[in-house]
């Protein structure tokens, strides 16, 4: 059939509404398909839900250099992306643009006087290598307050960094958490790290037992970090009627310690919290968890070479500073691959009251132990597989209900009070201050972001054999990789072969004649 002139214009016609028509349906209904472990490329419910409240417009000015080096090109593209999603979930509440400073001086000065931090990136060019400022912040505004993010370090933590900022821009009353000081526990200059993750969302202080009874009430959650003095029977009491009218606590304690620097042995700590607890039905033993799962430490010995002996660094296995990768389903631990604990000591829930919810939060690994104090760090001693025969060991736990009689309320203790600190300013592991960051969110009610402070947060270590397992693997290996290519030629020969043998086939049948 001959089509006329008017029904190839009507054709054109429908076919650019159904154009327009799928463009405006994949607007309003954006998906994509993220097949990630942990959704990194989705936006999380939280999110949505701080996108779907905010009530006022939020502004985002995303620092970016265009002569970034490809990997680092691909963050910028990936916030973009990310930015659309947020703009589309918000109603066009929140807006954002990418500025380039490039080689504009006040643009950069603009940047540098909002807090953005300037990267030295080197280049490599006509087999020249240049080193070359740019740019990875953002900084997010909401009306006449603003929040900073000096440089976004990849994919992971980008979507817990913008929606963190805007919670804490759009957020009106902040609980209040507090440091006990006053036993020897460590000041916020030593928490450097874990201070700047919870000031996102907290307000955050230190209080004293010394203060008046009011100020520890305007304080939702307490933290008591490692305290290296005992607790008197009145400090204890004033932690109990804390509780009982409501507050929450975070207890990391030390019932055991030891200095690599020092000569003495490493003895039991009594700050009278052990005695404390075991009141409420938590028992923290006061012995030390050792781990083949472990950090390392290197140290120098001699290795003879030829006719010189050299002392080499050699990695030692420290297994009094063990690696925690077992954890249960609870939001204090939700995300969490591995965290670092030092001297950590076994816990055992006691009988503890019907009226209390008491679950083990984190645990040992299958091959650990225990040893009784005083003990002495020797390089040379020869462990055995009997030293790690007490298989999973708790280490951490959280309690709900009537913990302190009165109000029902919340604490979880951690058997090592010195996993979140900086000492001598040196960073620790970002898993340790998301543990105590995930626990204070979980007993001040929840921000809502502990899953997003992990997301993309990983840490899989390979699965360590040991035995039969491991003896037996090994064998297959080695039979694999001395087979395998024998195997490869044997029947790369064959194939060649038969194929030689077919084109003999159809040459002797053919007729030359």
């Amino acid at each position: 059939m001959r089509l006329t002139q008017s029904t190839y214009f009507i054709r054109i016609l429908l076919y650019a509404a159904l154009f327009v028509g799928i463009n405006l349906l994949a607007y309003q209904a954006f998906f994509r398909l993220d097949f990630t472990a942990d959704q990194r490329y989705t936006l999380s419910e939280t999110t949505r839900a701080i996108l779907r409240d905010l009530d006022q417009p939020v502004t985002v000015t995303a620092y970016f250099s265009d002569n970034l080096p490809p990997q680092l090109a691909a963050i910028g593209q990936d916030l973009r992306d990310l930015l659309s999603e947020y703009q589309s979930f918000s109603d066009n509440n929140l807006v954002y643009e990418f500025v380039d400073p490039g080689e504009d001086e006040e643009k950069q000065a603009e940047a540098l006087q909002a807090g953005v931090a300037t990267l030295d990136i080197q280049s490599r060019e006509k087999d020249q290598i240049q080193v070359l400022q740019g740019y990875m912040g953002a900084v997010i505004k909401v009306g006449n307050q603003e929040e900073v993010i000096p440089r976004f370090p990849g994919v992971s933590g980008m979507e817990y960094l913008l929606s963190a900022g805007i919670r804490k821009l759009t957020q009106t009353d902040k609980a209040r958490v507090g440091f006990v000081q006053g036993h020897g526990e460590p000041g916020l200059n030593q928490l450097a790290q874990a201070r700047q993750e919870l000031e996102a969302l907290f307000e955050v202080d230190t209080v004293s037992f010394s203060e008046d009874p009011g100020r520890w009430a305007s304080f939702k959650t307490l933290v008591l970090l490692a305290p290296s003095q005992p607790l008197p029977p009145e400090h204890l009491a004033q932690l109990d009627q804390f509780m009982q009218g409501g507050g929450r606590l975070f207890l990391g304690l030390n019932a055991v310690g030891g200095d690599l620097q020092a000569q003495a042995p490493w003895q039991a700590l009594n700050t009278g919290l052990t005695d404390w607890l075991s009141a409420k039905g938590i028992l923290v033993e006061q012995a030390f968890l050792i781990d083949e799962e472990c950090a390392t430490l290197t140290m120098q010995r001699p290795v003879r070479q030829g006719p010189f002996i050299i002392n080499q660094q050699i990695p030692v296995p420290f297994y009094y500073f063990p690696f925690i990768r077992d954890f249960a389903e609870h939001p204090v631990t939700d995300g969490l691959e591995q965290v670092l604990l030092q001297f950590a000591s076994p816990i055992t829930v006691l009988s503890p009251d019907s009226s209390l919810q008491v679950q083990t939060l984190a645990y040992s690994s299958a091959s650990s132990g225990k040893e009784a104090p005083p003990a002495f760090f020797n390089p040379e001693r020869a462990w055995t597989p009997g030293d790690f025969a007490n298989g999973r060991q708790a280490v951490a736990v959280s309690l709900e209900g009537p913990v302190a009689g009165g109000s029902d309320t919340k604490m979880v203790v951690v058997s090592d009070g010195d996993f979140p600190l900086n000492p001598d300013n040196q960073p620790t592991l970002p898993e340790n201050v998301y543990l105590l960051a995930n626990a204070i969110d979980w007993l001040t009610d929840d921000t809502g972001l502990i899953g997003l402070r992990t997301k993309g947060v990983a840490a899989r270590p390979l699965e360590k054999l040991t035995g039969e397992d491991e003896n037996g693997l090994r064998q297959t290996f080695k039979v694999a990789n001395f087979l395998f290519p024998i195997l490869i030629v044997l029947l790369f020969g064959i194939i060649r072969a038969q194929r030689r043998r077919r084109r003999q086939l159809v040459w002797q049948a053919q007729d030359f004649r």
